[in-house]
């Protein structure tokens, strides 16, 4: 059911230790089970843990090979290592012995780089100093101390006034400071409370100007060893990098196993390990079991009152809206996956609220700008780095490639919504419009109010449905109630809307007023004075879809507004440019707001209205034993029948 999420069970493996390796690794590879702590009388029975042999070492090793890796420039692995076992996997470690030359590199990288740093900071004091004929050396010794002071107010005057014997030359727009190496303190705290900021100066020697020289020399020196340096590591990155990311990983995951192996209960003989996994494995992942152990180990379920986490089960194109969900709650067990729901209204709101084919076709374009320059970044961009560093504080790349693919059918109903009202950028440009926006207002709202019933009506049913899930008969009554006094609201609403005498024995009117009495009756047996204060809040919520309308009509509005500046200006042919400007600006602006307006509040619509008629939420993720494999194969299959 779609509905749904994942049926997640409990299990647990008990196994002979001569295959318990193997167990690990297979369980490991297929990626389907959240390991957990043994329970009830298994963990009473089995208290030793099962000892791992190696680890030391082999996380001695994966700590070599991630430094190695860190240090190296990246290459290109072209195809993936197949480790047959631990003991393959580490006589290929030992065969890599460029560690050595690799940490001297690196220490020698850092150690030139440190230097070149410090000439570079010396080369910016002595330019700063270039207009003075001094031998530097004068400025810094046993007794003297200099500082190039910089900001605060009349730098001279309050230093020569506060420090006797200080002298102060100005040196552009900064002053070279000059004291006894005593008052060092004296005037760090004279710089502290008044805003200035020294630089000391090192010591050195010769005017500036040869200084100058002589460091530039020392530095070039310094950039062309430097430059070896970084040519060897990468000569060495060509030929080791590819065999040791594939070493690194496999590292990373046979420590990871024997991690688990350590955790796992036990005795001499036999190792039992437990934990969640999707129902439809279970046949499945006892077989693959059974095969590779030659019947050693037991698959069996484990009855449990725990709630089980949660594992989403949706079609590819619904997926991405995934998102959406994990940012407000991932649902529990029993309660209705809302994925679906969401990935077909939170577009449908947009494009109605946005209600413009130039904005959807705007927004489109640039949503799908934003995926290709994440995908395939470029080293310089033409976009400003304040915008996008703004953008990326706000949101990280995965986060905002997701947005963007959701935007994609959004946009798409935009551009069709807005073909139907002839909307572009408030221009009308088609021959045709099938429904004015502003002449149709009140048909609008009150379509607007049909969908917020419904929307609501359908939350109430989910929400009973999930009462009957848990068999709460109570939960089931109240949904009802709440049910029955939303529809009668919203027919007595409309017979006031058109008229309708108001006369009890008319059925149209009796029925409504029933439900309304029936419902909230039940309300008030159900869930008492909480339900009572929350009476209001449903005509409320049918209401704020009416939100919807709102939006576009402001969206609608302020775009023809921004066009009436063509006309404005069009009798001057010399404003005509600013009235272009204006149009400009203020339809990116409307732009903006209309994104920004539409998504916050279609997600808003969905979130509480909606949302809050079914859904509670507090999920924890479903977290299966597994690595992400870059550089190798693993070893095991769910349909195979043993190793590789």
């Amino acid at each position: 059911m779609l509905l749904r999420s994942e049926k997640i069970i409990r299990v647990r493996v008990i196994g002979s230790n001569d295959c318990r390796k193997t167990v690990i690794s297979a369980l490991h590879d297929v990626g389907v089970m959240q390991l957990e702590e043994l329970s009830g009388e298994a963990a009473e029975m089995l208290q030793k843990r099962v000892t791992a042999e190696n680890v030391e070492f082999l996380n001695r090793e994966l700590l070599r090979f991630r430094g190695m890796e860190a240090v190296l420039p990246h290459r290109r692995v072209g195809e993936r290592k197949y480790f047959a076992s631990t003991r393959e996997l580490l006589e290929a470690a030992a065969n890599v012995k460029a560690d050595n030359e690799i940490k001297t590199l690196r220490e020698r990288e850092t150690a030139l780089n440190a230097a070149l740093r410090e000439l570079e900071n010396r080369l910016q004091i002595v330019q700063k100093m270039s207009g003075l004929d001094y031998d530097l050396s004068v400025f810094r010794s046993a007794h003297i101390s200099s500082f190039i002071a910089s900001g605060g107010e009349d730098i001279k005057g309050t230093v020569k006034g506060a420090i006797e014997d200080a002298v102060v030359k100005d040196i552009g727009d900064a002053c070279l400071v000059a004291i006894r190496a005593d008052r060092e303190a004296e005037l760090a705290r004279l710089a502290n409370e008044k805003g200035m900021s020294l630089v000391a100066v090192p010591e050195m020697n010769g005017t500036p100007s040869e200084f100058g020289e002589r460091t530039r020399l020392e530095a070039e020196a310094l950039r062309a060893e430097l430059e070896t340096v970084s040519k060897r590591l990468s000569d060495i990155a060509d030929i080791h990098f590819p065999a040791i990311a594939q070493i690194r990983e496999q590292l990373d995951i046979e420590s990871k196993k024997y991690d688990v192996s350590e955790k796992l209960a036990g005795t001499t003989d036999a190792f039992a390990l437990e934990g969640w996994i999707p129902s439809r494995y279970f046949g499945m992942l006892g077989e693959m079991l059974d095969n590779l152990t030659s019947g050693s180990v037991i698959l069996s379920r484990v009855k449990t009152n725990e709630e089980p986490p949660t594992l989403f089960r949706n079609p590819r194109g619904v997926k991405l809206f995934e998102f959406f969900i994990r940012f407000y709650s991932l649902p529990r067990e029993y309660e209705i996956e809302p994925t679906l729901v969401f990935a077909f209204v939170f577009p449908l709101f947009f494009g109605l609220m946005v209600g413009d084919w130039g904005y959807g076709l705007a927004i489109l374009l640039i949503s799908l700008f934003i995926i290709h320059r994440l995908d395939h970044p470029v080293a310089h961009s033409h976009i400003p780095k304040f915008l996008s560093r703004f953008v990326l504080m706000i949101m990280g790349p995965n986060a905002l490639r997701t947005l963007a693919k959701a935007l994609i059918p959004s946009s798409l109903v935009a551009i069709a919504v807005g073909a139907l009202f002839n909307e572009f950028f408030g221009f009308q440009v088609l021959p045709f419009t099938v429904f004015a926006v502003e002449p149709g207002l009140a048909k609008l709202l009150l379509i607007s109010g049909y969908i917020g019933l419904l929307l609501v009506s359908f939350g109430l049913i989910l929400g009973a449905i999930n009462e009957y899930t848990v068999g709460h008969r109570k939960g089931i009554a109240g949904k009802a109630g709440w049910l029955a006094f939303a529809w009668g609201i919203a027919v007595f609403g409309l017979n006031l809307l058109h008229r309708v005498p108001m006369n009890f024995a008319n059925p149209g009117v009796s029925v409504p007023v029933a439900l309304i009495i029936g419902g909230v009756a039940t309300v008030l047996a159900v869930e008492g004075t909480m339900g009572a204060m929350e009476i209001p809040s449903i005509i409320s919520h049918i209401l704020s879809y009416t939100r919807i309308v709102g939006i576009l009509l402001a969206s609608v509005i302020l775009a023809s507004v921004i066009n009436i500046a063509l006309s404005a200006f069009a009798s001057d042919p010399l404003l005509i440019p600013v009235g272009i400007f204006i149009v400009i600006v203020g339809q990116v602006f409307n732009l903006i707001i209309a994104v920004f307006e539409s998504g916050i509040q279609g997600a808003r619509l969905l979130y509480v209205e909606f949302f809050s008629k079914f859904y509670k939420g507090n999920g924890r993720y479903f977290r299966p034993f597994s690595s992400p494999r870059n550089y190798t194969i693993k070893q095991f299959d769910m349909d195979m029948k043993g190793g590789k």
